[in-house]
């Protein structure tokens, strides 16, 4: 895991990434009641809940308060869009596979001049089924992180 978490870009993503892996305790992933809200601080604007259980569609039960500004629409909807990258298809992958997933894409909001959308998404579950995908979106200035890193992230 300490690959994936050389993938991250932000700071915000790093601390999700290391309460996630705090909470799992060695285990491939951590349940759903392992995970204390107050652990994530001041991101919790930024986090998305999103079940994934028995192979239904993707609801998304908890949508922050400043995803709206994130994603400039209704974020419960855009975050099951399958055509919206770190969405949709990511969410059932990530849910599939068992695995993290993190990504860079151009921002939906209305952030003044060239903003770029920062996700991480997570998976929680026990025996071996993912229950619900946790998730991170923020949206930034692409002034805040370097241009070799956006252009990783935008190629990959």
């Amino acid at each position: 895991m300490s690959m994936f978490r050389a993938q991250l870009l932000l700071e915000e993503q790093r601390r999700l990434f290391d309460v996630w892996a705090h909470a799992a305790a060695g285990a491939e992933m951590p349940s759903r009641e392992s995970f204390q809200p107050r652990a994530f601080g001041p991101l919790l604007p930024f986090i998305s809940l999103i079940e994934t259980r028995h192979a239904e569609a993707p609801r998304v039960r908890v949508a922050g308060s400043a995803l709206r500004d994130v994603f400039g629409d209704d974020p419960r909807t855009c975050l099951i869009q399958s055509d919206l990258p770190g969405s949709g298809e990511t969410i059932l992958r990530v849910a599939r596979d068992r695995k993290p997933s993190c990504g860079v894409a151009p921002a939906e909001s209305g952030l003044p001049g060239q903003a770029v959308r920062f996700w991480l998404r997570l998976p929680l579950g026990c025996a071996h089924e993912v229950e619900a995908v946790i998730g991170l979106d923020i949206a930034l200035s692409g002034a805040r992180a370097p241009n070799w890193a956006l252009q990783r992230m935008m190629t990959a």
